[in-house]
């Protein structure tokens, strides 16, 4: 790189004005996030579903799931939401599919998840501890915690996969 600009260039063209990201801070921290519940075996997905399980949590642990323990885990445990390098897959408009490299047919891994939204009603924990104070930021458009205002396919994530085995190799693309 030679020359700083002093702002981004606009594109020539643009269809919807949810397709240019717009301006903001970028403050990575690193979090642990386990495999979507459709990726575990049946064995552990009835563990999650059995709400006496949970009980080993203490009282500390949220009640309202007592109907629904699995969205315990779901909602508070698995696949954060948000902007991510890395991480898992977050499953829903379809089921688990293998993305396999087209050039050497290794199994992809994600690099990348560009998200509609940080975080929503359901998933606040995963809300940074800067955030906190103010879990639903007032920033124009819709829905909240959407700082970069961009919308993917009506509002899911984009997630990109790369070979593990060479990044010349293609990459791929999956929405959910």
């Amino acid at each position: 790189m030679t020359d700083v600009l002093a702002a981004p260039p606009e594109p020539p063209a643009m269809q919807f004005g949810a397709y240019l990201p717009e301006p903001c801070l970028l403050a990575p921290e690193q979090v642990t996030e386990y495999p979507d519940p459709i990726e575990l075996d049946k064995g552990l997905q009835e563990q999650l579903n059995d709400w006496n399980s949970w009980q080993a949590v203490g009282p500390a642990l949220d009640t309202s799931y007592e109907v629904a323990p699995d969205e315990l885990y779901l909602d508070q445990l698995s696949v954060s939401p948000g902007w991510k390098t890395g991480g898992w897959t977050s499953w829903g408009l379809t089921d688990p599919v293998p993305r396999t490299c087209s050039e050497c047919g290794a199994e992809a891994v994600p690099l990348l998840t560009i998200a509609s939204t940080e975080w929503d009603g359901g998933t606040e924990s995963w809300i940074p501890e800067e955030e906190q104070a103010d879990p639903t930021p007032t920033l124009p458009g819709q829905p909240p915690a959407n700082f970069t205002m961009l919308v993917i396919a009506s509002g899911y994530r984009l997630q990109l996969y790369i070979c593990p085995n060479s990044p010349d190799h293609p990459h791929i693309e999956l929405v959910q």
